[in-house]
């Protein structure tokens, strides 16, 4: 049941707005995000309505805290919150042991924190974290370092004395967080929200520098964190963990899930599990774009929970030494063959749910004249498709799936180029949303159109963008090497690889010091599969 929009009212205008980036949440009788992150309240203003009087937010320490959780569309409530809260002075200096210390949390606070917002409107940068800043002094720390380090040089090392002493203080500063939060944590002084708060400034600070073997245990544990304590039977108004905290976190896990979907980090009962509390139906009709793409993700994890518990390689016939012309799989010790059947229909119905629920918003944007809603549009229709084409095509026949989606590519390729040509000249090409790279490298090798796949090795290298988990440059330059490795001696006429030359086999070995990387490729020599030409190559990104 949709629950009743909540409307923000001017005589419900927080003191502590004007003082702080504090996103009130218009609870009565006082503020209780300022509550639960253990920051003061000063109070509403003069004006209450009448029979209501200010109480002392000390004494609603055990109170219950009430979530946040509106239906309005989350960007129209958004921005009207942004409009009445204004910041009139900078936050306390005495929080900061030093100007550095300042001077980077207002980098921080009056740019990044945007940045990092991303097109889809979200309070969780803008005020939850800079709320819990207040109270928490690991938080404080990472948020110092990442308003250190200029979103502008993530493509490289420091260029200039300037930047380098920037990045070494931004390094003494996350030094501190970690050593913060290892203290708290021993000391069990640490709520489970705050906890993932500072994970997620932690995660943001390894993908700025690529350590993708550190960000991905943290982003599993956080999350299965989260599940577990779901699975006890408590809800997220019980757990204290604004919704927004959990759609990063569902964000970050489709990320983990597309970098390495493999199961050999979970047991089969954890994949059930996860499965299981993940199952919702989704509305009829979508209220925003935001739920929208919650729901998409949504989708998506549970398609690669399902594909890591199924038992099957994924696509379960490229593991056959031939094309082959059957479109199920064969029983195997993990899932018969009429469960498999049945839960592929399960996840094609779902996705045309989701398509309906979604459609209605399209051609609403499509109308409106809002450039940024348009845009947030298209990205959706970009999304859709390409977890369309990665995670369900492959369960149609071999032939169709590798041969029969060019319509599909091809409206994917012109929605991507078009919002990477219209994109802002503000845009530095980091964001901690995957957007653009995950479709652009599926057209790369998850399908071998080799006019399409050369556009997107295009877009990759002419706009270079780290996503999360994913750097653009990187995968272009790989997709570059196995393209030329793939198409020797194929006619000009052929427009696809054909199946039987792609390479299914590859190895990477990432330096992110020195930002190379070390490819080896096994290529099939003739049509027998015995046959393989061993390739290896460096590139630089």
């Amino acid at each position: 049941m949709p629950l009743p929009p909540i409307v923000a009212t001017g005589w419900t205008s927080l003191i502590i707005i004007s003082i702080r980036r504090v996103k009130c949440d218009e609870t009565l009788p006082v503020c209780q995000r300022c509550v639960k992150f253990g920051v003061r309240c000063e109070g509403y203003r003069d004006g209450l309505r009448k029979g209501e009087r200010k109480i002392d937010p000390r004494s609603t320490k055990d109170a219950p805290i009430a979530m946040r959780i509106s239906n309005q569309s989350p960007e129209t409530d958004f921005r009207t919150i942004v409009a009445s809260t204004a910041i009139c002075r900078a936050p306390p200096r005495s929080l900061f042991k030093n100007e550095q210390e300042y001077r980077y949390f207002e980098v921080f606070t009056s740019q990044i924190a945007s940045q990092l917002t991303g097109l889809f409107p979200s309070s969780l940068w803008n005020y939850l974290v800079l709320q819990a800043c207040e109270s928490n002094s690991s938080i404080r720390h990472a948020v110092i370092a990442i308003g250190a380090l200029d979103p502008q040089t993530w493509r490289g090392r420091a260029k200039s004395p300037e930047e380098n002493l920037r990045r070494q203080f931004a390094y003494n500063q996350y030094s501190m967080a970690i050593g913060d939060m290892r203290k708290a944590i021993s000391k069990k002084a640490l709520d489970l929200r705050t906890r993932l708060v500072a994970c997620l400034l932690f995660i943001c600070f390894e993908i700025y520098h690529f350590n993708r073997a550190s960000t991905v245990p943290q982003i599993r544990a956080m999350n299965f964190l989260i599940k577990d304590k779901k699975c006890e039977g408590v809800g997220s108004h019980d757990l204290k963990i604004d919704e927004e905290i959990e759609e990063a976190f569902q964000e970050l896990e489709t990320q983990s899930l597309v970098y390495d979907c493999s199961s050999s980090h979970l047991s089969q009962e954890q994949i059930l599990t996860c499965r299981q509390i993940t199952r919702k139906k989704f509305q009829q009709q979508f209220v925003s774009m935001r739920q929208a793409r919650s729901a998409l993700l949504l989708l998506e994890v549970r398609q690669y929970h399902w594909s890591g518990s199924s038992g099957y390689e994924w696509p379960w016939y490229l593991a056959s030494p031939t094309m082959g012309s059957t479109p199920d799989p064969p029983p195997n010790e993990y899932t018969s063959n009429e469960e498999w059947c049945a839960e592929r229909e399960r996840r094609f119905e779902e996705y045309a749910v989701w398509s309906n629920a979604f459609q209605p918003l399209l051609l609403q944007a499509r109308r409106a004249n809002d450039p940024d809603e348009l845009r947030r549009a298209t990205i959706l229709r970009a999304m859709f498709l390409s977890a369309y084409l990665s995670l369900m095509v492959p369960m149609l026949s071999p032939l169709e799936a590798y041969y029969g989606q060019t319509t599909k590519l091809r409206e994917l390729m012109d929605l991507i180029k078009s919002l990477l040509a219209t994109a802002s000249s503000n845009d530095s090409g980091f964001s901690m949303e995957m957007n653009f790279v995950v479709p652009l490298s599926r057209i790369c090798y998850r399908f071998r159109h080799r006019a399409l796949r050369q556009e997107a090795i295009r877009l990759l290298l002419s706009y270079p963008r780290r996503e999360g988990l994913f750097d653009g440059v990187l995968i272009g330059r790989y997709s570059q090497w196995l393209a030329e490795i793939e198409e020797e001696g194929l006619r000009d006429d052929e427009e696809y690889v054909p199946h039987e030359f792609v390479n299914t086999t590859m190895e990477v070995g990432i330096d992110t010091a020195n930002k190379t990387a070390k490819l080896t490729a096994f290529k099939n020599v003739g049509n027998d599969p015995r046959k393989m030409d061993k390739r290896e190559t460096v590139i630089r990104w």
